[in-house]
């Protein structure tokens, strides 16, 4: 039996059945009596892309920290993923190239497990749906949520399949994980509560993915290869990703509407105009074994909920329905399973202190406890995005100086394995972004900074000629400090 011994309500609502959705509704079965999970698309006992995931289709990265946390509430998941085909893959076997780096192999004894977005949320879902107290109902969604003295009381369900007909439903917490196409900004400014605030940063970014049988001689110095395009002008990147079966999934981007075509010579081709060679030759004589998919994302979007003045008891919102991120970095399923920690943690902190008074004041700590959660992995990847001049965003003077100094600790990759751990390990979202700025590490990019300048060309122009404004933004921090000395 599943069905938590002390429970701070006794029905529980999930919108979306996505990986948010489904850590969410773990999260939830050990504080209610009944969990109900609504998803709009039919469910198969496949593991194939669904219309509601449309990115599904594309390579998805699982952070480590992400894979702690599923582990800890899914404890079989790993095991039985890896019996069913994932991919074993040690840090050393993986190449990264970003700015015109390649990050110098580290050793490590940490292992993660590679495959397709569907294989995974697959077995997510099996073993959700083996939890006593959770219902999965597919090919349903809401319409509205019910309302009553600024609580939201349930949610009316529209069918999807037969004669299509309503019905209401009623719980204690709704959670809203339906991702980007959330209806919650006009659902809470329907019932009075006001627009929501959103952050935006434009990248429109395209992908185009397709899946080769692994050639038969496989490359000796990796097994997964990632290379991002290089600022201000290469806007181009590319990925091989080890999946079950024994195929490769191989994805293309397009930054600021260089999108990757979807015929086989331009999909060739813009591989081949990576400023890296090695995916082209990778892939060039390799067996496709699926048509070339395409998708489109045209920004990063963070809606402010921890900032509206008023929101009702009973209704949160999570997931990218919260706060969505450029999907080339890999932090979508790594950033709610850290909000499905927090709803854990948030809803314990309720029982413990606030259990006579139900779910009062929860909706209010949750939304700004997920804001925290969110910061990070908002800096690094909006950070990445902004380097990039035609990017639509605002470039505060933070963005600008941790951009400068993170593209420092990039190219000390190449040869300091320390560096590279620190580096990959905030990426993880293991370590705050302050580790970056540990003593040594600063002194490192210092010296780097100084070896620039000094190699900067001394130009003496006579003194009847009047100098040429400089972009102050391409200085070396050196210059900038000795001006300000």
């Amino acid at each position: 039996m599943t069905t938590p011994s002390i429970c701070i309500g006794h029905h529980a609502v999930v919108i979306g059945g996505s990986m948010a959705g489904l850590l969410a509704a773990r999260v939830l079965s050990d504080h209610f009596e009944q969990v109900t999970m609504i998803e709009r698309d039919r469910l198969t006992r496949d593991a194939e892309p669904r219309k509601g995931v449309p990115q599904g289709r594309h390579v998805h990265g699982l952070l480590a920290r992400g894979a702690v946390i599923m582990g800890e509430y899914f404890p079989d998941l790993f095991l039985t993923l890896a019996q069913d085909g994932a991919i074993l893959v040690s840090m050393e076997d993986l190449r990264w190239n970003q700015l015109g780096v390649w990050m110098a192999p580290v050793p490590s004894p940490v292992k993660a497990l590679f495959q397709s977005r569907p294989f995974l949320e697959q077995h997510v879902r099996d073993q959700l749906a083996a939890r006593d107290n959770v219902r999965i109902m597919d090919a349903c969604e809401v319409s509205q949520l019910c309302a009553h003295n600024d609580r939201i009381t349930g949610v009316v369900l529209r069918y999807r399949t037969g004669e299509q007909h309503e019905e209401a439903l009623s719980a204690d917490l709704v959670v809203d994980t339906s991702g980007r196409g959330s209806r919650a900004p006009q659902w809470l400014n329907s019932l009075g509560y006001g627009n929501v605030q959103e952050t935006s940063v434009k990248i429109d970014i395209g992908y185009a993915t397709r899946i080769y049988r692994c050639p038969a001689h496989l490359p000796a110095d990796w097994k997964g290869l990632f290379i991002y395009g290089r600022p201000p002008d290469d806007k181009r990147g590319g990925v091989i990703f080890p999946i079950q079966g024994g195929y490769w999934m191989v994805t293309l981007t397009g930054l600021l509407r260089d999108y990757p075509p979807d015929d086989e010579a331009g999909f060739l081709e813009f591989a081949r105009s990576l400023t890296q060679p090695n995916l082209y030759e990778a892939i060039k004589d390799a067996e496709p074994v699926t048509p070339i998919a395409v998708y489109k994302y045209s920004a990063n979007r963070w809606r402010h909920y921890e900032r509206m003045k008023r929101l009702p008891e009973g209704f949160i919102i999570m997931g990218d329905a919260a706060c969505s991120f450029n999907p080339v970095y890999g932090q979508g399923m790594s950033v709610a399973a850290i909000e499905a920690q927090s709803l854990d943690r948030c809803l314990r902190e309720q029982e413990m202190f606030a259990r006579n008074k139900g779910l009062v004041g929860f909706t209010q700590r949750f939304q700004e406890a997920i804001a925290r959660d969110i910061k990070t992995p908002w800096l690094l990847s909006t950070g990445e995005d902004l380097r990039y001049p035609d990017t639509k965003g605002k470039r505060s003077l933070s963005i600008r100086l941790l951009n400068r100094y993170t593209h420092r600790v990039i190219e000390l990759t190449t040869s300091d394995q320390r560096v590279t751990t620190t580096l990959l390990r905030v990426r993880n979202l293991l370590k705050p972004l302050s580790t970056l700025f540990q003593p040594r590490i600063i002194l490192a990019v210092l010296r780097q900074e100084l070896a620039a300048f000094r190699r900067q060309p001394t130009v003496t122009a006579p003194a009847s000629e009047v100098s040429a404004p400089v972009d102050s933004s391409y200085e070396p921090l050196a210059s900038k400090v000795e001006a300000g000395r």
